[in-house]
């Protein structure tokens, strides 16, 4: 398994493949992540991810096969603290994600441990991201790489 960067050539077979999946999942553990026309879902990730590459504080690394097949997916970006805190720069996963023929072979790990080198060299003090409640498998493998929750995110409809 390799864990390389996104580029603008995979960005088709990315949402296809990795986040579109993605998206099925959580929408499935969810209902407030429920997706809108997968279409127009699809178009407007491919755009969005584009412009992601771009971007010098964010990151997209996928986990590919030696056949090339993609494995799995980390984003992750590099957020400064407002400078009324004392505290230094959070490196934020914002997507962690492996499809499940892959999952339970070091995937996740290895997309989490090449996240968080980016992070130390970026001079980041902490790593932070946000979990689904009811996701109890990724909750589980975040705690194992030494994350707790440090606050909790209370919404309701209105």
């Amino acid at each position: 398994m390799r864990i390389r960067r996104l580029s603008e050539t995979d960005l088709s077979a990315f949402v296809d493949e990795l986040y579109l999946p993605f998206a099925r999942e959580m929408a499935a553990l969810d209902d407030y992540n429920a997706l809108a026309d997968e279409e127009r879902v699809r178009e407007s990730n491919v755009a969005y991810r584009r412009d992601q590459l771009s971007k010098r504080d964010t990151r997209i690394w996928v986990a590919e096969t030696e056949d090339g097949t993609l494995a799995g997916y980390a984003c992750a970006s590099v957020t400064e603290a407002p400078p009324i805190f004392a505290r230094g720069a959070t490196l934020s996963v914002s997507e962690l994600y492996v499809v499940p023929e892959h999952r339970s072979a070091g995937v996740a790990d290895d997309l989490l441990d090449r996240a968080s080198a980016w992070g130390d060299e970026r001079d980041c003090e902490r790593l932070g991201l946000s979990v689904n409640a009811e996701n109890e498998r990724a909750r589980a493998f975040y705690e194992r790489h030494g994350l707790t929750v440090r606050r909790l995110k209370l919404d309701r409809p209105l």
